[in-house]
C-alpha cells in the first residue's frame, strides 16, 4: 500500500506556539526523522497513492528573521499595496512593481514565454553548517567546521532589484542560501520571510536590472488552458528544463504536512527540484508556483501549483513584515484524544494539550499540560482540525469560549487569541 510520504518537518514536536497540532492519536507510533510517513486518506475506489513534496533532500525546520530595515519595508509594503490595487502594468520607481498583474493579453508561442520567463527562474541551493567533532581524512581536524548543501530547488525573480519568490520546503533550515541565475552568475541571498502554512517564502539578493516575471491572475484560470512549468528538476544540470501541458484542474484540497492547500493541478511533468518554479500561461504571465507532484507507480501527470493570487497577499506580508500578519493563534502543541484513548486511559474525547510557552495565549488563560479541550465555541472538539476550524474563522483578539477537562473536572476557561508570529533567528 502506497503511503504518503513528507519532505518538509514543520510541526516542531509540538514545541511551538503557532497551532501546528499534530494530527495523530496516543496509539501513534513514533515518526523517523524529518522524513515521516503518514497514511493519506483514500479516495473512494482509488487505490491509495503517495503525495511527495518534490524537493528531496532539505531537512529541518523553517525560522524568520527580516532581512530589510523596518522603514525601508514600510515603504516597499505602500508601493506593493498601490501597484496591487491599482492593477497597472509598472508604477516607476517602485522596488516591488513587477508584482502588479499584467494587463497584456497577447497570446506567445511556447519558444516565446521561455525566452521571456526562462531568465526569471533561477535555482535555489539549501546549504547548512556542520562541525566534524572527530576529525578525518584529507586532514580534518577535530572540531573542524564546514559546509554542505543540503538540496536545491527552484524561484522566482519578482523584482528587478532581486526579491525572489520559493517555497518554504527549498530553504527551510538553511544557514545560507545560494542563488544560481540562468546565466550562471551566483549569488549569496538573504531571507526576507517564510511562511510555513502555505510553503511560500520570499528571499533577496543584492543586484539590479534583473529579468523578472510578470504575474497573472490564477482566477481567471479554466480546466484545458495552456501550463507550462519552468524550473530546475534534479539540480544545476539540468537548469531551465522546461515542460508543457494543460491545467488539469482547479481548487484541488491537498494535505501535506498536516497543512491542507488550495491547488492548481497540471500535467506539466513536475519533478524533484522544480520546487518554487513557475507555472506559466500562454501569455507568459506566472500563474502558479511549483510546489508538489503525486508520486506513484500508478499514476502519472499528477503536478500542483500554488495559484498565484493566493501567493500574491502572502508575498507581500512577507516582505512588509517577514512573515504573515493577522493570524489568530491559540498557543498550544497538541494531540487528538481518540474514543479508545479516551476509553483505555479513563479520558475524554477532544485535544490534549502537550505543550505551550509562557507568554502563550493559552497559558494566558490558564489552560495547563495535561488539559484536554473538549468543547469550543459549543461545539465538541474531537481532533485538532475541529479546533483549528473555529479558530480560524476568528480574529486576532476574539474570545474563545472553552470547556476543559482537568483531573475528573470540566471547567470553562475563555481565551483571548493572539496574533501568530514567527521566531526570530540572526
Amino acid at each position: 500500500m502506497d503511503e504518503f510520504k513528507w519532505y518538509n518537518d514543520d510541526f516542531q514536536n509540538n514545541t511551538n506556539t503557532s497551532d501546528s497540532y499534530a494530527k495523530q492519536s496516543f496509539t501513534q507510533e513514533p515518526h523517523e526523522g524529518p522524513h515521516r510517513k503518514k497514511k493519506s486518506k483514500k479516495p473512494k475506489n482509488i487505490p491509495a497513492i503517495v503525495l511527495s513534496i518534490i524537493l528531496v533532500g532539505v531537512i529541518g525546520v523553517s525560522g524568520y528573521f527580516l532581512a530589510v530595515p523596518n522603514d525601508e519595508l514600510v515603504q516597499i509594503s505602500r508601493e506593493l499595496q498601490d501597484n496591487l490595487s491599482s492593477n497597472s502594468e509598472e508604477a516607476s520607481g517602485s522596488t516591488v512593481q513587477q508584482l502588479v498583474t499584467t494587463t497584456d493579453g497577447k497570446v506567445y508561442s511556447t519558444p516565446e514565454i521561455v525566452d521571456m520567463v526562462g531568465p526569471a527562474v533561477v535555482g535555489v541551493v539549501n546549504k547548512t553548517t556542520y562541525t566534524n567533532p572527530y576529525g578525518g581524512m584529507f586532514g580534518q581536524m577535530p572540531n573542524s567546521s564546514g559546509e554542505v548543501e543540503q538540496g536545491s530547488g527552484s524561484g522566482v525573480i519578482i523584482s528587478a532589484d532581486g526579491y525572489i519568490v520559493t517555497n518554504n520546503h527549498v530553504i527551510e533550515g538553511a544557514t545560507e542560501i545560494g542563488i544560481i541565475l540562468s546565466n550562471g552568475e551566483q549569488y549569496n541571498a538573504k531571507l526576507v520571510g517564510t511562511d510555513s502554512r502555505t510553503d511560500l517564502a520570499v528571499v533577496k539578493i543584492e543586484a539590479s536590472d534583473l529579468t523578472y516575471a510578470k504575474l497573472g491572475t490564477s482566477s481567471e484560470l479554466r480546466v484545458g488552458d495552456t501550463a507550462i512549468a519552468i524550473g530546475n528538476p534534479l539540480g544545476q544540470e539540468f537548469a531551465g528544463t522546461t515542460t508543457q501541458g494543460i491545467i488539469s484542474g482547479l481548487n484541488r484540497s491537498v494535505t501535506i504536512d498536516n497543512k491542507t492547500l488550495n491547488l492548481i493541478q497540471t500535467d506539466a511533468a513536475i519533478n524533484p527540484g522544480n520546487s518554487g518554479g513557475a507555472l506559466v500561461n500562454n501569455k507568459g504571465q506566472v500563474i502558479g508556483i511549483n510546489t508538489a507532484k503525486i508520486s506513484s507507480s500508478q499514476y502519472e501527470g499528477l503536478g500542483f501549483a500554488i495559484p498565484i493570487d493566493d501567493a500574491k497577499p502572502i508575498v507581500e506580508d512577507l516582505i512588509a513584515n517577514g512573515y504573515v500578519k493577522g493570524r489568530p493563534v491559540i498557543g498550544i502543541g497538541g494531540r487528538a484524544v481518540t474514543e479508545r484513548d479516551a476509553q483505555a486511559y479513563d479520558m475524554k474525547v477532544g485535544v490534549y494539550v502537550v505543550s505551550m510557552t509562557a507568554d502563550s495565549p493559552a497559558y494566558m488563560a490558564g489552560i495547563k499540560i495535561g488539559d484536554i479541550i473538549t468543547e469550543c465555541q459549543g461545539s465538541k472538539i474531537e481532533t485538532v482540525d475541529d479546533l483549528n476550524e473555529i479558530k480560524n474563522k476568528h480574529k486576532v483578539g476574539d474570545t474563545l469560549n472553552l470547556k476543559v477537562y482537568r483531573q475528573g473536572k470540566t471547567i470553562d476557561i475563555k481565551l483571548i487569541l493572539g496574533e501568530e508570529a514567527p521566531t526570530s533567528q540572526g
